[in-house]
């Protein structure tokens, strides 16, 4: 009996993985138009880049009637509660920029990633 139940089990974690949902479209960025992707933008102020509340691997930046969004590249993405330090070369965020993050209450580092270019979303 022992055997049977090790063979079903060897048997069931050969099953194919399942497929991973897709994240869900970008509340912020519905109903905008994505403009001409721009290699920099400008860091302003009071401003911050923060993960887009319904996908992980996009990160946003500004508010209002523009909004930058930056795509990462497939397989990096970060939590919504996440810490994102970036460490940009200049005075701009810019494509190639490395960005890491940090869970706030453990202090653990987590995933690390490079921005890609930023598009402009407008209403």
């Amino acid at each position: 009996m022992k055997k049977r139940a090790a063979f079903l089990f060897l048997l069931g974690s050969c099953a194919a993985p399942q497929p991973v949902s897709a994240p869900k479209p970008s509340v912020e960025l519905a109903g905008r138009t994505a403009g001409a992707p721009q290699r920099c933008i400008p860091i302003e102020r009071d401003e911050g880049l923060r993960v887009d509340s319904n996908d992980r691997g996009i990160l946003l930046y500004g508010r209002g009637k523009r909004v930058w969004a930056n795509h990462l590249a497939p397989g990096c993405g970060f939590n919504s509660g996440d810490v994102l330090i970036v460490q940009p070369i200049g005075s701009d965020y810019c494509r190639r920029d490395f960005v890491r993050s940090v869970d706030p209450v453990s202090r653990f580092p987590g995933p690390s990633c490079i921005l890609s270019e930023f598009v402009p979303y407008t209403r």
